[in-house]
């Protein structure tokens, strides 16, 4: 989160936690619109 949001990226590769399973590709998304980082609808 903090990489995205101090670096004010634009985009984020973020392939290993969903090949491995850690989260979904919706929690990943859920979390960061809950912090007010924009994301494209799952």
């Amino acid at each position: 989160y903090e990489a995205v949001t101090a670096g004010k990226a634009d985009a984020v590769l973020a392939a290993s936690i969903f090949h491995y399973r850690e989260y979904t590709v919706k929690e990943a998304k859920d979390f960061l619109r809950g912090r007010g980082v924009v994301v494209r609808p799952v």
